[in-house]
């Protein structure tokens, strides 16, 4: 293949004679706050641990088509991949430059005059000064940025990149000559790969197989990278205890069809702030935990994963987990969490637990009976998971769970429960409608708590009970409701009640059934 890979520094990118055109169908500069954020956070990082830590910064890759015709002497490459990453280095380049200028030392003409010559412009044979990013949609913004830098001027808000200038430049107010230099030595050390080619079809089938055919790396493999780059302290034996704990977190969620769904629900748990969405927890991890407390973050990482296994168990024969699951309600599972965790941590009884769940499971099915969706209550769910991880004793969390049923009951005040459960069409069930046939395990469950009202002191092994119909299923909607369902065992369904009448199957179930409540169905139906 006709194209070369290096690993490159940014200084040598930007120190070298060329200039980098940006094509016209290229997306608009679209880097925020966030974005601009981590590159600063990393990069003070490295700055302050240089004396700990082996390495540079790692910036990604760029894809550069490399012109075979020089411009009066200079290289051109066009960016085929990266132009938000150089763009972003060359703006912080200029803001480096003018606080350099602000400062009142004698080295400043010399460094101020090398930053300029060898990383803002490049010389063209003509001895003409040449802006090194050529972008038709910034090249006015990217001089005036420059000017005001050099004269000392404000630069006008109306520039299209004001936002991304003036958020280096207050970054680095107050500092002094020393940092500025040894924040610039850092930022030539970022380290970049570099593919080049001078064959058009050949950069495209590049740049296809890195964006379009790759796979894009789950949010908690980025976790796992970050944690095991700068958790502290960094010898060898703390590292090693490190990888441990993330493999025991692995062995907990290896059943998870998406592991990223657990970073979720922990960071709701764990941070006060909320991730603008699902695709950018790792980034609000990244920002709200320090390097310093990384270690603490991986031990209640793991703790919650071992909960967090228990409450997302397909199998599990917790009857309030069960519900959940078989609703699919995930967002429930940083509240069923932080409840767990300060169970094993003996913060709130065995008791106490066991009654905010079946309060939960309660409140959500007088819910759901109402059809309202889940997302309703997200916020809400959010905020009090947060409260009451952090709680620090029973007491703290009894006054924060009664407030939040209290919060609950506004939404399903003033409704008619028993006439939306008997109109509810999930609460049928008939194997001759497909959509009713869905509805199998939600009325098999409701079934169960049904049988064990009456059971009593006898326990009963539900997976080995199936669903039956008294007055024969017939796809009719009535025929379908809970009135007229059953459970029975599946030996005493398929051979001794298929295709009954109705008193005979009652007389069969009262002579076979070991379910109380089949033992009652001819006062019921009055036969």
């Amino acid at each position: 293949m006709a194209f070369t890979t290096e690993n490159r520094k940014v200084s040598d990118i930007f120190q070298r004679s060329a200039i980098y055109k940006v094509p016209r169908y290229q997306r608009d500069y679209v880097w925020k706050e966030v974005n601009w954020k981590e590159l600063w956070i990393d990069l003070q990082f490295t700055l302050e641990n240089e004396n700990e830590i082996q390495w540079s910064h790692f910036l990604g890759t760029i894809v550069l088509n490399k012109y075979n015709n020089s411009e009066s002497g200079l290289e051109v490459y066009e960016i085929i991949d990266g132009q938000q990453r150089l763009l972003t280095l060359y703006i912080l380049m200029i803001v480096i430059y003018k606080n350099f200028k602000n400062q009142s030392e004698n080295e400043e003409a010399n460094i101020n005059n090398y930053i300029y010559n060898t990383f803002l412009t490049s010389l063209t044979k003509e001895s003409v000064k040449k802006i090194v990013i050529d972008n038709e949609l910034y090249n006015t913004d990217i001089k005036e940025m420059i000017d005001a830098a050099t004269n000392n001027k404000m630069l006008s808000k109306e520039n299209k990149l004001y936002n991304v200038f003036s958020y280096f430049d207050f970054n680095f107010r107050g500092k002094d000559y020393t940092y500025l230099d040894k924040f610039l030595n850092k930022l030539l050390s970022v380290n970049i790969v570099e593919i080049t080619s001078d064959e058009d079809e050949e950069i495209y089938n590049i740049f296809e197989v890195l964006n379009a055919r790759g796979q894009k790396l789950k949010q908690i493999e980025l976790l796992k990278n970050h944690i095991m780059k700068y958790v502290q302290p960094r010898d060898i034996e703390f590292i090693d205890q490190a990888k441990v704990k993330w493999r025991n977190i692995q062995n907990n969620i290896e059943h998870l069809s998406d592991p990223d769904i657990i970073i979720q629900h922990f960071a709701k748990c764990y941070i006060e702030k909320n991730a603008e969405n699902r695709n950018s927890i790792y980034r609000l991890i990244k920002e709200e935990i320090k390097i310093d407390d990384l270690s603490s973050f991986l031990d209640a990482f793991k703790s919650f994963s071992v909960v967090y296994k228990e409450i997302s168990n397909k199998d599990t024969k917790d009857s309030v987990i069960r519900y959940f699951y078989i609703k699919g309600n995930q967002q429930i599972r940083s509240l069923l969490c932080a409840i767990y965790v300060l169970n094993s941590k003996g913060i709130i009884s065995d008791d106490v637990k066991e009654k905010a769940l079946l309060q939960l499971r309660n409140f959500f099915f007088i819910f759901n009976t109402t059809q309202q969706t889940s997302n309703r209550t997200d916020k809400i769910i959010s905020s009090i998971s947060f409260d009451i991880y952090h709680c620090q004793n029973e007491n703290e969390f009894k006054m924060l769970f009664s407030k939040f049923l209290y919060e609950l009951e506004g939404y399903i005040s003033n409704k008619d429960y028993k006439l939306m459960f008997e109109t509810n069409q999930s609460f049928k069930y008939s194997n001759k409608d497909k959509t009713l046939k869905r509805n199998s395990r939600l009325v098999k469950y409701i079934l169960e708590l049904i049988c064990d009202i009456e059971q009593h002191d006898t326990k009963l092994d539900y997976n080995t009970l199936t669903i039956e119909h008294l007055v024969s299923d017939d796809g009719s909607m009535n025929n379908a409701s809970i009135w007229n369902l059953t459970l029975t065992s599946e030996d005493i369904n398929s051979e001794k009640l298929k295709n009954k009448s109705l008193n005979d199957k009652i007389k069969i179930l009262n002579e076979n059934s070991s379910i109380r409540l089949n033992l009652e169905l001819e006062i019921i139906f009055v036969i």
